[in-house]
């Protein structure tokens, strides 16, 4: 891995950590209002942007000639979630569209993708730490 590639790929799994923290933290309030009458469930969106940010792609603008200049991706420290709301279909008297199941297939999800993420991290700065201890003489 080159010098100039280090620093993004830990910034981009560092914020990938911090957001999937950040979605835990909204579905588990989900679930804690399961049973709270009007509440409707939401979800913490932000796999395309930061993936846009990553590849360098961009939604909101294009490019509209090949000899243009290539646009730059936002860094990815700026890449925000999105909270949408994730009602289920059946949606009680009481008007709670949390579905306890639904919810916790997510919150699944999410932590094993957490712990992936910081896995590969983990992995990353002990290679780094290999290299630096090799180096001593």
């Amino acid at each position: 891995m080159s010098r100039s590639l280090f620093p993004e790929v830990v910034a981009m799994l560092h914020k990938d950590l911090d957001l999937r923290f950040a979605r835990h933290a909204l579905l588990s309030a989900n679930l804690a209002n399961a049973e709270t009458p009007g509440y409707i469930a939401r979800d913490l969106r932000f796999e395309d942007a930061l993936r846009a940010a990553v590849l360098g792609q961009t939604s909101a603008l294009h490019r509209t000639h090949p000899r243009h200049l290539p646009l730059a991706p936002p860094p990815v420290q700026e890449v925000k979630g999105t909270v949408v709301a994730t009602p289920s279909d059946d949606v009680g008297r009481d008007l709670n569209t949390v579905s306890v199941e639904r919810e916790m297939g997510r919150l699944t999800v999410n932590a094993f993708r957490y712990g992936a993420t910081a896995e590969i991290l983990s992995r990353l700065l002990a290679q780094l730490r290999r290299v630096i201890q090799e180096g001593r003489i």
